[in-house]
């Protein structure tokens, strides 16, 4: 064979490499410069010759460490051919090949989907679940301060407003799993929330003042208050944050580098703003909610009442569009499982 291989030759153990070209001489490779001074032969036997993928350079590695290197795959082929060693990869025959091809983006495509739908919340469970108790005091106090500089005030309810509203809370409190000294109630105006409850991870529930004008029976907000509550005793705080922000809290959680959890927090207020709980997550709280409510001698269809009522509040009295509550059902949805009861019995 006459014609050459032209590319790059790699000294032993280096990164230098000089031109050169390669020709098929006696069942070896013969390398040489451009002045055709050898540089280096060895059976081709005895190398260990990289398979064609895409456009990527094809590689001749020797025994002692040095290398040719080629960006012309198609004269790499021909050699390899006239050789007797052509051999093309079932990669490069996959890429050659349009079916194949369309085959493979429709696979990753759907593994992609089956790890954002399924995966990654089921990952985010298990680091809810395996979080310290003594991380979520930290992440909520970092979110409450946040909160506060950016969209919270000091509440303007009333004292005795507050006061019932904290005894409401706390039979509802001795209810979860934490019992009654495990969570706390917090006062806050929110002028551009709206009426609105939130829940932190260490089982602090934050009103807003706007809610409580539009409370119109007891059993109604105490409704609010399980909701919030379940959905500390279920962790779905954590969950939701960590389905946000998943390769940092896998770190933290993993690794046991707490650290990364203030990296991690970061993304939680706009997890509680957004109201960004699965439809899953919110059917669950809405049923622990209903439980509870039956458990203190209420009605859960009270608690559909006032979810109609802000949405009406926020919604300026038109038809709100299904995301009003970020990825909550909507609420005609809600407040017919609500007002059909709750199931007979809810698995914490």
């Amino acid at each position: 064979m006459n014609d050459s291989l032209p590319g790059r030759y790699f000294l032993p153990g280096s990164a230098r490499f000089v031109p050169a070209r390669a020709e098929f001489r006696q069942g070896g490779l013969r390398i040489s410069d451009p002045s055709d001074a050898v540089l280096a032969e060895a059976p081709l036997a005895q190398m260990q010759i990289s398979a064609r993928l895409g456009n990527m350079p094809r590689r001749f590695s020797l025994t002692d460490g040095a290398c040719f290197e080629t960006d012309d795959n198609d004269a790499a082929d021909a050699l390899l051919k006239q050789s007797g060693r052509a051999r093309v990869g079932a990669i490069h025959r996959i890429e050659q090949s349009w079916r194949w091809v369309a085959a493979s983006v429709l696979l990753a495509g759907a593994v992609a989907y089956v790890f954002v739908v399924f995966g990654i919340p089921a990952i985010a469970l298990w680091l809810a679940r395996e979080t310290p108790q003594s991380v979520n005091p930290v992440i909520a106090a970092q979110e409450l301060a946040v909160l506060d500089r950016a969209l919270l005030a000091p509440t303007k309810l009333s004292a005795a407003d507050q006061a019932k509203a904290q005894m409401l809370f706390a039979e509802v409190a001795a209810r979860g799993q934490r019992a009654a000294t495990g969570y706390r109630l917090l006062f806050r105006s929110a002028p551009g929330l709206g009426p609105n409850a939130l829940a932190l991870p260490d089982g602090t529930v934050v009103m807003t003042d706007a809610l409580w004008p539009l409370v119109k029976a007891d059993d109604e907000i105490q409704g609010v208050f399980a909701h919030e509550i379940a959905h500390v005793d279920r962790a779905h705080t954590l969950q939701s944050l960590y389905q946000a922000a998943l390769v940092p809290a896998a770190i933290a959680i993993v690794t046991g580098d707490l650290s990364q959890i203030s990296q991690v927090a970061t993304v939680l207020p706009g997890v509680l703003l957004q109201a960004a709980y699965s439809r899953n997550l919110e059917q669950q709280a809405d049923d622990d909610a209903a439980v509870t409510v039956k458990g203190l001698g209420g009605d859960p269809g009270h608690l559909a009442d006032l979810l109609q009522r802000m949405e009406a509040r926020i919604c300026r009295g038109s038809s709100c569009p299904p995301s009003w509550l970020g990825t909550h059902p909507e609420t005609s949805a809600r407040a017919q499982r609500l007002r059909a009861g709750a199931p007979t019995s809810s698995t914490r």
